[in-house]
């Protein structure tokens, strides 16, 4: 199984650079090695075939990106064929030696091309094979040319060249082939493991909006429809309430949409810790009694500030779901020995679920994010959050 290319669509040639790099082999090995088989000595058949397998090889240098599988078969096959050749005649227009094998024609070279295409663009086991049948190919090549004689030291550099060159173009092709593809699957996976942070991160900072904001209408609504009865003058004073709450749920919401568009103008500032006193203010006025108190020096980064915020904001709105009548709690934001430290408690109800739900989840990983720590849990008379996050 080849991987598919990457683009708007197919191919034919897969990347620009593959079939440049065959023309370039073309231009430089091919014409030798035609001019052998032309004037080698041997049958018309023979020289007909040599000359296409000789073709062939190029061509399949020209398709391996697209086609890696199938190119490397018949390249392979072409390969066959010139060591299954008869011996040519060393004599050409340009040297004069003895008869060799047509296998040690320069096109061969391109085997080495056809090798790594396919480790570096298809799934195991295909690779595994195609280096079986190239280590096999080498031993043939070897049987093929062993009548070679001569004095003990030309025949001993003889094998070790030729040795090395077949083994070690092999094995180096397909190991620079498998690094390829390597690299290829690691990119991938660090893409989609971006993605995936990044969609978590949207996933958090749009629960924190919307369930903050719709806590506050739905409490609001429930309050209204109670008290309005009895006191219509209150009516204007509840449904500002979630008039605000719904446009600030929305000023952010477009804030997210704008950085998912990469639009920087539309980007509404992030909220930090100068926005916690309107976020409990709004609270207070949902019903929930708040102690509030905060150092007035502190200065921290943009994303611990947002951090902060966002903790406050999910921990008063499950007090809000979980409380019961006339929630209280307390929160505070102080400088400690290891960074800024924020402390949410309440009287309300504990949550009778032990398993963590996706506020608390969110909580972890923002804390998580600018290393910092949290504790939640629950306490004689409710609930406790305590984070510390580095300035």
């Amino acid at each position: 199984m080849s991987i598919p290319a990457h683009g708007p669509g197919p191919r034919w040639f897969g990347h620009v650079g593959q079939p440049a790099l065959a023309l370039v082999l073309a231009v430089f090995l091919l014409p030798p090695g035609l001019q052998s088989v032309r004037v080698g000595g041997i049958s018309t058949a023979w020289v007909i075939g040599l000359a296409i397998a000789l073709v062939v090889l190029h061509i399949c240098v020209a398709t391996a990106r697209r086609w890696p599988s199938q190119s490397f078969v018949i390249g392979t096959l072409a390969c066959a064929t010139l060591a299954a050749g008869p011996d040519i005649d060393g004599v050409t227009d340009f040297v004069e030696a003895s008869e060799y094998s047509p296998i040690l024609l320069p096109s061969t070279l391109c085997f080495f091309a056809l090798l790594y295409s396919v480790s570096a663009h298809t799934r195991p086991p295909l690779p595994n094979y195609a280096l079986g049948l190239g280590l096999a190919g080498c031993c043939v090549t070897l049987a093929r040319l062993w009548g070679f004689t001569g004095t003990p030291i030309a025949t001993w550099a003889w094998w070790l060249f030729l040795g090395t060159t077949a083994f070690g173009g092999t094995i180096a092709a397909w190991a620079l082939g498998r690094y390829r593809f390597t690299r290829a699957q690691w990119t991938t996976q660090k893409a989609e493991r971006l993605a995936a942070d990044e969609r978590r991160h949207i996933a958090r900072e749009m629960h924190d909006v919307v369930a903050h904001s719709v806590a506050v209408m739905v409490s609001h609504a429930e309050a209204g429809r109670l008290v309005v009865v009895n006191s219509p003058e209150r009516a204007p004073e509840i449904f500002t309430t979630i008039a605000d709450a719904g446009r600030e749920a929305l000023t952010e919401m477009r804030g997210l949409l704008a950085v998912l568009r990469d639009d920087a103008a539309a980007t509404e500032p992030q909220p930090g810790l100068a926005e916690l006193p309107a976020l409990i203010d709004r609270m207070r006025t949902a019903g929930v009694d708040i102690e509030f108190s905060a150092d007035d020096q502190l200065h921290t980064t943009p994303a611990v500030a947002l951090t902060i915020y966002r903790i406050v904001q999910e921990a008063l709105t499950n007090l809000t779901r979980h409380a019961g009548e006339k929630p209280s709690a307390r929160v505070a934001v102080e400088s400690g020995p290891d960074g800024i430290e924020l402390h949410v408690t309440n009287t309300g109800v504990t949550p009778t679920d032990p398993r963590p739900g996706r506020g608390l989840i969110g909580m972890q990983e923002r804390v998580d994010a600018v290393g910092g720590t949290l504790k939640v849990g629950p306490t004689a008379t409710g609930w406790a959050v305590e984070v510390t996050v580095p300035r």
